[in-house]
């Protein structure tokens, strides 16, 4: 089975013919496209060092970790739900405050709660 070889800045595939050919190259433990060592080799004519590759190569990655990350849209029942799962916490401290009385009705009343925000929850999906 063939490894998947990615370059540490563009992300790019690195084929296994130029990982043989010597092609790229490795920089902090990050294997490097032939086009990127070429822009750094430009890059470091201008003046550029190797701390600088190395903060741009965390911004590249913070950058792609944001791009990775999705967000999901609130919806009504989602507020429902939250708000449920309050009730639920508030029959359990009145359940505990109340000991003596009766017990079971506010623990199946907070189970209840629990099943409506729960069902909330998962509606959508």
């Amino acid at each position: 089975m063939t490894e998947i070889r990615l370059c540490g800045r563009c992300k790019k595939s690195i084929s296994q013919t130029d990982l043989e050919s010597g092609l790229t190259t490795e920089r902090y433990g990050q294997l490097i496209c032939q086009e990127c060592t070429s822009q750094l080799s430009r890059k470091k004519e201008k003046g550029f060092d190797e701390l600088s590759f190395f903060y741009e190569s965390i911004l590249n990655e913070v950058k792609s970790i944001r791009r990775v990350l999705t967000y999901e849209t609130g919806s009504w029942l989602h507020i429902i739900a939250a708000v449920a799962q309050c009730f639920v916490f508030g029959s359990l401290i009145f359940a505990y405050i109340n000991r003596r009385g009766d017990l079971h009705s506010t623990l199946l009343l907070a189970i209840v709660f629990q099943l409506m925000a729960l069902t909330f929850f998962v509606i959508k999906k």
